[in-house]
């Protein structure tokens, strides 16, 4: 089955690599779309990794800003017994 570029231009990235490997391909361009559809998988992993580091790195940012935040309070509690 072939589909036209508005249908293909409004499928996720997913469904475009999945498109790509169940279609019947002939010709030269089969090695082209199988290749294009790997490549898009690898990047979708590597996405993937970085969303993970990024949300452990937000998550660490926000850990730290509460403990200097809590070091501060406790500072401010020290410069009022010391007078």
């Amino acid at each position: 089955m072939t589909h036209d570029h508005t249908y293909l231009s409004q499928l996720t990235v997913t469904d475009l690599i999945e498109c790509a490997h169940r279609g019947n391909w002939t010709g030269p361009e089969a090695h082209m779309i199988r290749a294009l559809a790997e490549r898009l998988e690898e990047h979708l992993d590597a996405v993937a990794d970085y969303d993970a580091v990024n949300a452990a790195l937000m998550d660490a940012n926000r850990r730290a800003e509460s403990w200097r935040e809590e070091a501060m309070a406790v500072q401010r509690q020290l410069d009022m017994v010391r007078g």
